[in-house]
């Protein structure tokens, strides 16, 4: 897998705790090769700190005209004996298809660690036929073994086999940093993890960074770009699915959007209760930041639908969404406010004018109503 490095080490999302695993004497210059795992308590998805293993979530990264994408797909495979969860990864260079490869995970829920039990690899020619497998590889076959491919709980030190396929595949590991800022098409992540990877098979050695809830976010010179996840909270890394099913049992998602909001990694989730349309922020460990839900006039305070009507000067009040914020956003972490604030998002049509102004309890004005277009401001 050093082919591509990490490949699909993108989705990854943890480390390995302390006494997960054993260290063999004889592991290449200290690299962990022996991991002390109950196949039968292994699942096929979930998610930790830097890798995401739920079916549907992808990242798209770009390096010039050249992409990789790679997708936690709705699919297992036994391998090992072991039900693992397949990622696809599909590069293209130029935008012709050059490698597609399935990888095979599963994760450990006690500690988080995700494990690696191979790849099928098809490499095509620039016809689109498939041209070899080079690096393909399974555990319990040709004696290969599975690897860990990222802890649950990284600690700056760890140096662990990813793949133990002699003659194969022998990429290996070593966490060198877990509070890097990184700064990608996608956005600016700050307490990012940082790896060193080589091989037991060739020289050299290259970086990857991982963003917490997020995954790879730097692969040579591949970029995230996007971030794409399905709207169903089965999609959603552990943690956030967790607070979004506590708070809002009934809710039905309608929209993901993941951000990088002063460093920190924010999943923006729109959906309904019952008939209520409803947002809320949460982080990747599953602090909810604030929660939104979309009211009628009646429901605001007199002060603050006076302020509003005197900014609209006639024009037609449209949505009007109550927000409760209870943590901010600052240098890679959220900080809980002494207090809940309340605002009032509004929004103004006048003609083909669209603007919006936000106003807290009694009347005063948080941001300004701008009549400057045609698009909502």
């Amino acid at each position: 897998m050093l082919k591509r490095l990490i490949k699909v080490a993108l989705l990854t999302l943890g480390l390995v705790g302390a006494g997960a695993a054993t260290l063999s004497c004889a592991a290449e210059a200290n690299f962990q090769d022996t991991f002390n795992v109950e196949k039968a308590t292994l699942a096929d998805k979930g998610s930790n700190t830097y890798m995401i293993l739920q079916p549907g979530y992808k990242l798209v990264l770009v390096d010039g005209k050249d992409t990789l994408t790679i997708t936690v797909l709705d699919e297992t495979k036994m391998v090992d004996g072991v039900k693992t969860r397949i990622v696809e990864e599909r590069e293209a260079k130029d935008g012709k298809l050059e490698e597609v490869s399935r990888n095979y995970f599963a994760i450990d829920k006690a500690t988080g660690d995700i494990y690696y039990f191979g790849e099928d690899v098809n490499m095509y020619d620039a016809d689109g036929k498939v041209t070899g497998h080079g690096g393909s590889w399974l555990s319990g076959v040709n004696d290969a073994r599975f690897g860990l491919m990222m802890p649950g709980k990284p600690i700056v030190g760890n140096r662990y086999f990813q793949e133990l396929a002699p003659k194969v595949a022998l990429d290996r590991a070593e966490v060198v940093s877990v509070n890097e800022m990184v700064k990608v098409p996608a956005g600016t992540f700050k307490n990012c993890l940082k790896t060193k990877e080589s091989s037991g098979l060739e020289r050299g050695v290259e970086e990857k960074l991982f963003a917490h809830g997020v995954g790879l976010l730097k692969d040579g010179g591949f970029k995230l770009a996007k971030i794409e996840v399905p709207t169903r909270d089965t999609s959603l890394p552990d943690p956030v699915a967790k607070t979004f099913k506590t708070t809002f049992p009934k809710g039905e998602i309608n929209k993901v959007d993941v951000d990088a909001e002063n460093g920190v990694t924010v999943y923006d989730l729109e959906f309904t209760d019952g008939a209520t349309e409803k947002e809320t922020d949460i982080t990747a460990d599953g602090t909810m930041l604030e929660f939104t839900i979309v009211v009628d006039a009646e429901d605001v305070p007199a002060a603050a639908m006076k302020t509003v009507r005197e900014a609209a000067e006639g024009a037609t009040i449209k949505r009007i969404e109550h927000i409760e914020i209870g943590y901010e956003t600052k240098d890679g972490k959220a900080i809980k406010l002494p207090k809940t604030v309340i605002r009032y998002a509004v929004e103004i049509t006048k003609g083909d004018k669209t603007t919006e102004i936000v106003v807290d309890p009694d009347g005063a004005v948080v941001e300004p109503a701008k009549w400057g277009g045609t698009d909502e401001e």
